[in-house]
Parts: C-alpha cells; structure tokens; sequence
C-alpha cells in the first residue's frame, strides 16, 4: 500500500518554484526549481540588509528634517525678537525727544501762577497735557517716582542727599525733582531725585 502523500503548498518566487511542507512548516526547492536553499538564504538576508538601510537613511532624513524644522522655528524666534527690540528702540528715542515738552507741562502746571492764568486758556492746555500723556502711554510710557518710595539705583538718580532723623525713612524718596519714564522694563529716563539719609 502506497504510504499517503504530504499535502504541500506552493509558492512562485522569482521565477523558482518554492514548496512549503504543511507538516513541519519548512521550506525547500522543488526539483524543478533553480534556487538552492543556501542562495535563497543568501538572498533573503540581502533583502533583510537592504531593508535595515533603507530604514536607517530614513531615520537620518527624518532627524535632518526635524532638524531644519528646528533651525527654522529658531530663526523665526529671533528675527521676532529682534523686530521687537528694535520697535522698542524706535520708541524710546521719539519718547526721549518728547519728554522734555512733557517736563514743561509739568513744571507750568505745577508753577503757583498756572492758577491766576485764564480759566478758559488753562483748561485748553491741560485737556492738551492730558492728550500728550494718553498718546505716549498708549505706546507703553509710564511715568514714575513718587516721595517716600525706596530709592532704586537703577531707576532713580540721586542729585543730593537731605539728613533725616527717621531711622525708618533712610535711603527713601525725599523729593521727585523730575519724574522717570520706562517703556516697559526699559529705563527711558531715571527719575532725579532727594534721598533721605539717616543721621547717625
């Protein structure tokens, strides 16, 4: 009696004929096929080696992508930055050339004569003082120094110092000679001041 025969599935490769066994799963060359064994693992491990290459020069356009991408978002950063500063800049020096007709407002308004001006005239003038501050505070001006605030070297200047027997008020703002302006963290024009100092 004939013994039964081994049900086998087959496979087209390039051209050579690929018989899978169904019991044990393993793969060998039908007789009629070309490839050996040995060149068909010869050949697989070329396709593995070529998929490993193929997957590391993606990996490397991927990280070169990702670095351009990077650089760009950088670039972008700093031509923003720079705009704002020089923006900054522009203002500032049109600020420095108003303030001295800022300062005259002040000081006629502050003067005791502004109140015997004419009614009319004065209010004219204040109502145009306040238009001033408002256009320039709209572009980020903001005046400061006040008496009895802390002296900040870095935001006041120190024209004279004035004795004082309140240990509590030393190195405090006696006196506002002429207010400061800032844009912003930027000192446009430190304030001048009176420190107290106290006498020990």
């Amino acid at each position: 009696m004939n013994a039964p025969k081994k049900s086998a599935k087959q496979h087209q490769t390039h051209g050579d004929d690929i018989v899978l066994d169904a019991e044990n799963g393993e793969e060998f060359v039908s007789e009629e096929g070309e490839m050996s064994l040995t060149a068909l693992k010869q050949k697989l491990k070329k396709v593995r080696d070529e998929l490993a290459a193929t997957r590391k020069e993606s990996m490397e356009h991927l990280t070169g992508w990702q670095r351009a991408k990077a650089d760009l978002a950088n670039f972008r950063r700093i031509v923003e930055e720079d705009k704002e500063r020089d923006g900054a800049r522009a203002r500032a020096k049109l600020v420095r050339q108003l303030i001295p007709s800022l300062d005259a407002f002040d000081a006629a308004m502050a003067d005791q004569k502004w109140a015997e001006v004419d009614k009319g005239w004065r209010e004219g003038m204040e109502r145009v003082a306040a238009q001033f501050h408002k256009a320039l505070a709209a572009e980020g001006l903001d005046a400061y120094g006040t008496a009895g605030e802390m002296f900040d070297p870095t935001l006041h200047e120190c024209m004279s110092m004035q004795p004082t027997e309140d240990e509590k008020a030393d190195h405090t703002i006696a006196q506002v000679l002429q207010k400061g302006y800032r844009i912003g963290s930027e000192v446009v024009r430190p304030a001048k001041v009176v420190v107290y100092q106290h006498a020990s």
